[in-house]
């Protein structure tokens, strides 16, 4: 089966189509409007198995006597990290508070009780002092129980909630979340649990696990759990830990796709098979919604299971995968035997679940949980985003320690031939109007190699109204994608700027699966060695390609701007002159953090402005009429 570990990494990628390493961020309106949170997967539970408990701890007492904790700074430094009892969340300095203040607590059924709690973020800088620094170390940090006693119970599992963030999946020096089971403390089973969860993600809060530990634990005198980790940056909080006795019939189903990701990620088509929360008809049509999951027996007995889709909303359509067989302990992925084809645009959402038979008799003894995905098929928009930017973001461009300038991307399936006119891009709120960015058309190299460029669009100066909202870049000419290339890949850049910096917003990928990128053009990251490079990064980027005819630029209308500002640069005191006069203007002015300085109307030919009152420095001056707005930049000495 195909994975997908996106975060800092030094191996070669496996899943996309060039060699990267990993890292850790009007008719447009029209259909960008209608995402929202619900673009993210949600899970119901419709299981109603009973349980019979053997054995467990909500930490009410505090520490647990007999329970042991270890940690070692694995770099020789001298920031350690031991699990602690608490009733608090983190400290971490990262969480805006400056570390005066605990956060994101985990809301465990009784976390109110307290709970243990593994804060390596806090211990970093309680060390170090660096906010999230350069300097922060991994730290090995484990906690252990005391034995437990199951030899009358020859199948149990483990359930525990917790709740963690990570930055480093995929570094070597970085472990996962991870369980351990031994019966003699001495030879450990390792048991992974931070599931599909990305770098510089919260896992969900809770985050409930289920764990058949039968073939280490079962029967066995003396049973030891051991929870670890290794990492330099966030927290890892556990609580209701608990030994039940393992169902006969209990299962999983997990890492659902609907864009073919699993078995056939080549699609009818060919190409990754990505989820995609925004698909046009035409590309929809020609590559169906595909339904996948992974399915996981954690009960006793074998089960006869099949995975169920159900598609509501602007349509409806269901369908089955083939019956597998699953041994006790025993994973597969799965298929249905159907795919969706749209026959028109709206929201969709789609249910996945699965149902076992666990007799083979035909007799339903067992339902999964039911997971909700949704998804938009549109008129020209295709994007992969959830709507939000709830994946942090991703500075464009910086001049420390080293300057430069970065491009963020996105790998695309072209599964119908279609026009390209332009990218819709989601500003980061931060950004200073001012800054220019500019939008690039790769075609992927099948091969291997690193994306080949087609086009790239003229600079787009950022406004303040651009700050925290949806911008559309039009190439200068329309660029045709094509289903005999398969793939290509878009990308948004800024160049090195000593004042004007901009981000692009980042989505949280939940359970989607998507294929995103960065390219150090300018080698200013420190893995970046030899040059130029590409990496892959976890989040999604606010990031789509837009297919409207309407959304391309007659470049010979294009004016940059109306007017002059002088002397320049200037004490405070300076004339704005129109080159023209056509109308009236709103002129504002913004400092490097985007606050407005000043604000006034006119209509003369010229306009005396007076910042002497405020700090030296670069200031940003916009005059707007209706819907259009020009800048330009003054420097006040």
């Amino acid at each position: 089966m195909k994975r997908i570990y996106i975060t800092i990494c030094f191996l070669a990628i496996t899943i996309s189509m060039f060699g990267q390493v990993f890292l850790q961020a009007n008719n447009v309106e029209a259909e960008n409007s209608v995402f929202t949170k619900q673009i993210l997967t949600s899970h119901t539970n419709s299981s109603l198995i009973s349980v019979v408990n053997i054995w467990e701890e909500d930490f009410s007492g505090g520490f647990p006597q007999g329970w042991s904790t270890y940690t070692s700074n694995t770099q020789a430094g001298f920031a350690t990290c031991p699990w602690n009892w608490t009733l608090d969340g983190t400290w971490g300095y990262w969480n805006g508070n400056g570390g005066t203040s605990p956060s994101n607590s985990i809301n465990s059924t009784t976390a109110s009780n307290g709970f243990l709690i593994s804060d390596t973020d806090s211990a970093n800088h309680y060390s170090y002092g660096q906010p999230s620094g350069t300097t922060y170390q991994y730290i090995e940090s484990f906690v252990t129980t005391s034995a437990i006693d199951l030899s009358l119970h020859p199948a149990v599992s483990l359930e525990f909630e917790h709740l963690f963030r990570y930055n480093n999946l995929g570094n070597p020096s970085f472990t996962p979340p991870t369980v351990y089971v031994s019966s003699d403390s001495v030879n450990w089973t390792p048991f992974l649990v931070n599931g599909n969860v990305s770098s510089n993600s919260q896992s969900p809060n809770p985050k409930y696990e289920i764990i058949n530990i039968t073939s280490v634990a079962g029967g066995q005198s003396t049973v030891y759990l051991r929870f670890g980790w290794v990492a330099r940056c966030y927290y890892w909080m556990l609580d209701d830990i608990r030994i039940i006795k393992t169902p006969d019939n209990l299962l999983v189903c997990q890492d659902e796709a609907i864009g073919g990701w699993w078995i056939g990620y080549q699609g009818p088509a060919g190409g990754l098979g990505q989820d995609y929360t925004s698909y046009p008809l035409t590309q929809a049509i020609a590559n169906p919604y595909a339904f996948e999951a992974v399915l996981l027996n954690n009960g006793a007995a074998t089960q006869s299971a099949t995975m169920h889709a159900h598609v509501s909303g602007a349509g409806n359509f269901s369908t089955t995968s083939n019956p597998l067989t699953l041994a006790a302990g025993e994973q597969d992925t799965v298929a249905a035997t159907s795919m969706f084809t749209p026959t028109s645009t709206g929201l969709y959402n789609i249910d996945i679940w699965a149902e076992a038979d666990s007799a083979g008799n035909g007799t339903v003894y067992t339902y999964t949980d039911t997971a909700t995905k949704a998804t938009i098929v549109t008129d020209y928009v295709y994007g992969k985003d959830n709507g939000t930017d709830d994946g942090g973001y991703w500075r464009l461009n910086r001049v420390a320690p080293n300057p430069g300038g970065l491009e963020v991307s996105s790998s695309y399936d072209i599964y119908a031939d279609a026009t390209l006119y332009s990218l819709d891009v989601h500003i980061s709120d931060w950004s200073i109007p001012g800054a220019e960015v500019y939008v690039v058309l790769y075609e992927e190299d099948l091969s291997g190699g690193d994306p080949i460029p087609l086009s790239q669009s003229d600079n787009y100066t950022i406004t303040q109204s651009d700050l925290g909202a949806w911008v559309n870049i039009p190439f200068v000419t329309p660029q045709l994608v094509t289903s005999a290339t398969k793939m290509y890949r878009v990308a948004v850049g800024a160049n090195i700027h000593p004042t004007d910096s901009v981000g692009v917003d980042m989505s949280d990928p939940g359970s989607y699966y998507s294929s995103d990128g960065l390219f150090d053009k300018d080698a200013i990251l420190s893995n970046s060695t030899n040059g130029p490079r590409w990496y892959t990064i976890s989040d999604i980027p606010m990031l789509r390609m837009n297919f409207d005819p309407s959304t391309i630029v007659d470049v010979a209308d294009i004016q940059e701007t109306i007017f002059s500002v002088f002397p320049n640069p200037t004490n405070g005191v300076f004339t704005i002159e129109l080159d023209v006069k056509t109308a009236e203007y709103d002129i504002n002015v913004y400092n490097v953090l985007g606050q407005t300085v000043l604000s006034t109307v006119t209509s003369s030919m010229k306009t005396p402005i007076d910042l002497s009152s405020f700090d030296k420095g670069v200031y940003t001056v916009e005059l707007k009429h209706r819907e259009t707005i020009y800048t330009e930049k003054v420097i006040v000495e």
